[in-house]
């Protein structure tokens, strides 16, 4: 595996980025106005309470958390689609990039892109709210961090095995997957208040167990190890299936000449 082909990639992607409005937007504007939106929201329920628990903590936070699953998964995939589009994805396979190397750069990218927004989310939310990530769930915050970015990275990879299967018809599920997701992770509330049928969704998601454990710290300062040992087992599945996926895709799209008509 070569670094240098890697880079070469990040660095492609990276240039565009300050370049490009859009993507500008994606990685600071909506995370930002979302928060804004939520916080205001919040800090008025707030003051309207008589409760002394903090609701700012736990919707914060978890819009915090919830962007470590977006951002990798869009970039992952927007990146890909982005290829598509310019009509260079067969360029960059006649050269000796490998499939691996390619995932290896866009899940980089999408990891620094996910930095940054966390850190934007992060200042904006302790200027914005007083309320600072770091002190509010300390050493929990790797185990959380671990968890929602494996989770982001598997449904990019799954994503871009559809795009191959069934072409760029299935561009807009780059953009919807996470939206689809988000109601069955339990991001905002907890498991037991949604329906019984989407239970059984929920509890095959990592991302419902690391927002559960998320309440619960909060609420009882405490977390069940074993939740989040079993998301990232889960994590490891869903992992090892999206990388065989898109790679079973990619060959079979290679093979029966699939990335031409993509192009």
């Amino acid at each position: 595996m070569s670094t240098h082909r890697i880079a070469a990639i990040i660095l492609r992607h990276l240039y565009i980025w300050p370049r490009s409005p859009e993507r500008f937007m994606w990685t600071f504007g909506w995370p930002f106005f979302g928060l804004l939106i939520w916080g205001l929201a919040i800090s008025f329920l707030q003051s309207s309470s008589s409760s002394t628990f903090s609701f700012i903590t736990v919707i914060i936070g978890a819009i915090i958390f919830w962007e470590i699953v977006v951002q990798p998964q869009r970039e992952v995939s927007i990146n890909f689609i982005d290829e598509l589009w310019n009509k260079n994805i067969l360029n960059l396979f006649a050269s000796p990039l490998t499939k691996t190397e390619y995932l290896t750069a866009l899940v980089v990218i999408g990891i620094i892109k996910m930095f940054a927004t966390a850190l934007s989310l992060t200042i904006g939310s302790m200027v914005l709210y007083n309320f600072n990530i770091f002190s509010s769930f300390g050493p929990l915050i790797p185990i959380f961090f671990i968890n929602l970015l494996l989770f982001g990275i598997s449904l990019g990879f799954i994503v871009n095995g559809l795009i191959l299967r069934y072409g760029l018809s299935m561009q807009e599920i780059a953009w919807a997957i996470v939206v689809i997701v988000q109601p069955f992770s339990c991001v905002l509330y907890p498991l037991s208040f949604i329906p019984p049928w989407a239970q059984k969704i929920a509890i095959v998601l990592p991302t419902t167990y690391v927002f559960e454990e998320m309440r619960r710290f909060m609420f009882e300062s405490n977390v069940i190890s074993t939740n989040l040992v079993f998301a990232l087992l889960l994590n490891t599945v869903y992992l090892v299936f999206s990388i065989w996926f898109f790679s079973i895709m990619f060959e079979k799209a290679r093979e029966y000449g699939r990335l031409v008509k993509l192009t």
